[in-house]
């Protein structure tokens, strides 16, 4: 899905990007019951936390929130049980000033031993400071005895942005009406861990902007609807030990999508992406790199072209019709549960109007759920303008990572 895309539908599309991770935690490679999910820390396995008995008060409810190996705070159990969980979504992009909503998480694990991952279905909402909304549904699941892949997903919202012509210190707010709906679906290719297949979108954008005739571009796109249809193609590979909180191996996603008139789009246009992160461990370390490149054609509407993704900068400051976002990261485990981690983040939009810009940051994160390799935990980014705090749900690249 288009980066842009997922900014402006917000708290849904935040939800419908990172929740389904949740499910990943069940994922094919392993037994999500069991601590072979490489949910330890590098240099942390399974038997840092030494088997004995259940600790005292453990029994009943509190199975569910503490570990009953080490007695910590602790989520497996609940996440583990399938059914319907509640989450609470807390975004802190300074693009919409902050936000809260509320998500439903439904799961249908598997039989035990079976290879096919869960069917997810995700609901839910949010509202942001700026008087931004979103609401959306999310289901994802396999068919054909786990062969192919699948993705629906449905949302609607308002979304309130700042735009940045020639990525000047300008900033024009507009109002955008959006309608999405988004199926793919993608053939695995055995335990390779490539995959590949189509996709169909089709969204609707109500922009409400008036730039005074200063911008043609943009002012061409205002006050009007305009319907975007596209088909596509993605390819993916995935070695990674845990689709989380990963601390070994690649993620690779390729997309590439053709707006046309031929199907419906009131714009003929294309995108493509490319986007790889790698992790390595030794001992108590983590090292890990990610970029990411996207590109729209010069005739993509504004609300299209991609920009610059990286912890410490407002999503939308800079865009162009050809990006590239990089970070890399340090984590150092301090204890089978917290760690601490390092980053830097550089991003360039080039064109006409090229732009870069560099940021660092740091943070800690909690095993949540040790049985599922899951973290969270908080990060503070410096960037040129500003510094942002971010709340983390697994890694922080995983609306990216698939």
């Amino acid at each position: 899905m288009n980066q842009l895309v997922r900014s402006t539908l917000l708290g849904s599309l935040l939800l419908i990007s990172l929740a389904p991770h949740l499910g990943l935690a069940q994922d094919t490679r392993s037994d999500a019951s069991t601590d072979s999910v490489a949910g330890t820390a590098p240099g942390n396995s399974s038997s840092d936390f030494s088997s004995g008995t259940v600790p005292p008060g453990q029994a009943g409810w509190r199975s569910n929130f503490f570990d009953e190996v080490d007695g910590q705070l602790d989520m497996s159990n609940l996440l583990a049980k399938g059914g319907f969980i509640p989450m609470p979504i807390i975004i802190t992009e300074p693009a919409v000033d902050d936000g809260l909503g509320m998500a439903a998480y439904f799961v249908e694990n598997p039989p035990p031993g079976s290879d096919l991952p869960p069917t997810r279905t995700i609901l839910g909402g949010a509202v942001t400071g700026n008087g931004s909304w979103g609401g959306g549904i999310m289901r994802s699941g396999s068919f054909a005895g786990g062969r192919w892949l699948h993705d629906v997903a449905a949302a609607t919202g308002l979304a309130v942005l700042d735009f940045h012509p020639g990525n000047r210190d300008l900033a024009l707010r507009y109002n955008n009406d959006i309608d999405y709906i988004g199926v793919k679906t993608r053939y695995r290719f055995g335990d390779s861990g490539f995959s590949l297949g189509p996709s169909l979108r089709w969204r609707r954008n109500d922009i409400n902007l008036d730039t005074e005739d200063q911008f043609p571009r943009i002012e061409e796109l205002a006050e009007r609807k305009i319907e975007l249809v596209s088909l596509g193609v993605a390819g993916h590979f995935d070695n990674r030990d845990n689709p989380l909180t990963p601390t070994r191996g690649l993620n690779v996603v390729a997309e590439f999508q053709r707006f046309d008139e031929a199907i419906g789009s009131d714009a003929d246009f294309n995108t493509a992406s490319l986007f790889g992160a790698w992790f390595h461990s030794r001992d108590q370390w983590t090292f890990a790199a990610m970029a990411d490149a996207q590109v729209a054609s010069e005739d993509a509407p504004f609300f299209m072209q991609p920009d610059i993704n990286i912890r410490g900068l407002a999503r939308n400051r800079y865009t162009g019709d050809e990006v590239l976002s990089s970070e890399i990261e340090i984590r150092r485990q301090l204890t089978p549960r917290w760690a601490a981690v390092g980053f830097g983040g550089y991003g360039r939009a080039f064109g006409n109007d090229d732009a870069d810009a560099a940021t660092w940051g740091g943070g800690v994160r909690y095993r949540i759920a040790r049985k599922l390799g899951l973290d969270v935990g908080l990060d503070y980014a410096v960037g040129p303008e500003e510094e942002v705090a971010y709340i983390q749900f697994g890694h922080a690249w995983g609306m990216q990572m698939d």
